[in-house]
């Protein structure tokens, strides 16, 4: 999906006033269709002879010859065949030789038509009869996108009924499953906060390896750090945003650790664990205040859990069931002690943990 593309319709569909999820939603997704993932914004006339026969037999394509001698014209006879002649004038509202392939279809969703475009561009205020091609520009595209979906779906009231919707779009109901996938999938993406410039959530977590690089193995890397993981010569993990042998080691112990494969390859439940880990401590640390007592600050866990799991560990790889077992009971501890020193009795609440990657 082209997201650059995704995020100039959405931002223009709010602009537009748009505020319902659901609506937003079904236009998101129908437009993602439509337009092959937001990738496509003129219409593709390159047909085989077999194809156009099949496809337009009813728009002056009647045989197989007559498709091939077409076809050999290239687009613009293709564009002039189809929507040109005696149905263009009917339905397509191209009154002149040549208007078929001048006002072929261009967008995030299909605009055909000389009228469509002399319509569109009033609405719009701008000449798309004179200056079609600017219909094909993203951010025109993606207001003409939107003044279709108002005309065509919401002026009838379907525009939370992606059934209905895609028959006021296409006029049928082509693609209709794939269209309900995209629509739920944006109806998530909108759950989530989704905006224009963020990253995406539905994005695939990228797999890490060693000769990996990059921001992700960075925070990878300190996420291991801040857990006491250290090299292969027992320094603290260096933060490279290279995936070299020393983090491919710390990555495996981890594994080992969390009942997981120790294979070395960083995937979604790797990097699933590892957040929630690394997020224990930092909600350890959020629970000792400045205003706690020296005695609740001096008890933090870091320091004794590192010297026990230095204690307990081998070639520097910490025993990693010690040290959370460790990290559990210091922050039961610093809450207990930070309670006491305001006047609490009651038992302290049990850490809930969060990932610090969902959706990347």
């Amino acid at each position: 999906m082209s997201k650059e593309n995704a995020d100039l319709v959405l931002k223009a569909a709010m602009d537009s006033g748009i505020t319902s999820r659901k609506e937003l939603a079904n236009f998101m997704g129908q437009v993602q269709v439509e337009s092959g993932n937001f990738q496509h914004l003129e219409e593709n006339l390159h047909y085989s002879p077999e194809r156009l026969l099949e496809v337009f037999p009813n728009r002056g394509v009647k045989t197989l010859d007559q498709a091939r001698s077409i076809v050999a014209g290239g687009p613009e006879s293709i564009g002039n065949t189809v929507y040109g002649g005696e149905w263009g004038q009917l339905k397509g509202g191209n009154p002149e030789p040549g208007d078929g392939y001048k006002y072929r279809g261009r967008g995030f969703i299909q605009l055909t038509g000389h009228e469509n475009y002399r319509e569109t561009g009033q609405r719009l205020n701008m000449d798309l009869v004179n200056h079609p091609d600017d219909a094909a520009k993203p951010e025109i595209a993606a207001r003409v996108a939107v003044d279709f979906w108002r005309t065509r779906v919401v002026s009838k009231g379907q525009q939370e009924d992606i059934t209905r919707a895609t028959y006021g779009i296409n006029g049928g109901y082509n693609g209709l499953s794939e269209r309900i996938k995209a629509v739920h999938e944006w109806e998530t993406r909108l759950e989530m906060g989704y905006k224009p410039g963020m990253a995406d959530p539905l994005a695939p977590t990228p797999t890490l390896r060693q000769g990996s690089h990059g921001s992700q193995v960075s925070q990878v890397q300190n996420e291991l750090r801040d857990l006491g993981y250290r090299d292969k010569d027992s320094r603290p993990l260096a933060v490279t945003g290279k995936f070299d042998s020393s983090t491919k080691q710390a990555v495996e112990t981890f594994q080992t650790a969390s009942g997981l494969k120790a294979d070395g390859v960083i995937g979604l439940a790797t990097r699933h664990k590892l957040d929630e880990a690394h997020q224990a401590i930092q909600n350890t640390k959020a629970a000792t205040p400045d205003n706690a007592s020296t005695e609740a600050k001096k008890r933090t866990f870091v320091p004794e859990a590192k010297a026990s799991q230095a204690s307990a560990s081998s070639n520097g790889k910490p025993d990693e069931d010690s040290y959370f077992r460790n990290l559990v009971r210091r922050e039961q501890e610093i809450r207990q002690t930070t309670m006491q020193s305001q006047g609490a009795t009651q038992t302290p609440e049990k850490t809930r943990t969060t990932g610090l990657h969902a959706g990347l």
